[in-house]
């Protein structure tokens, strides 16, 4: 994952300490969300992805105005929109921009693509 790390600081200008924050809060809420199995096949594939996750163990995105606007959202528009909210607060809590939100998703998506291969990725 430091390639990653590292390609987020050159082309978002992230400290490596926020692109680390922001990688490993929604590797985070990628593991909530799949298999534990499904899960560690990814992590064997992806050096590092336990250490990001880790140190994002200690934050927690439901507390404070974000947490309550996520809860909201959820409630209103359902889980669709409670995901999104919860990648933007995970990702904003890290130091991640509202507008560089959509350039980081696509990178962390052509590079889980690229490590994963297409059919674990699809998974």
């Amino acid at each position: 994952m430091d390639e990653f790390i590292q390609l987020l600081t050159k082309q978002l200008g992230l400290s490596t300490t926020d692109g680390q924050s922001a990688t490993g809060n929604i590797l985070k809420l990628i593991q909530s969300h799949l298999d534990p199995a499904l899960f560690a096949q990814i992590s064997e594939k992806l050096p590092g992805v336990q250490g990001l996750i880790s140190d994002a163990e200690g934050s927690s995105n439901e507390g404070g105005l974000m947490g309550s606007l996520t809860s909201l959202a959820g409630s209103l528009l359902g889980d669709k929109a409670k995901g999104i909210a919860d990648v933007t607060a995970a990702l904003t809590k890290a130091g991640v921009s509202v507008d560089k939100i959509p350039q980081y998703l696509k990178m962390l998506v052509d590079f889980l693509k690229s490590k994963l291969g297409n059919e674990l990725f699809a998974k």
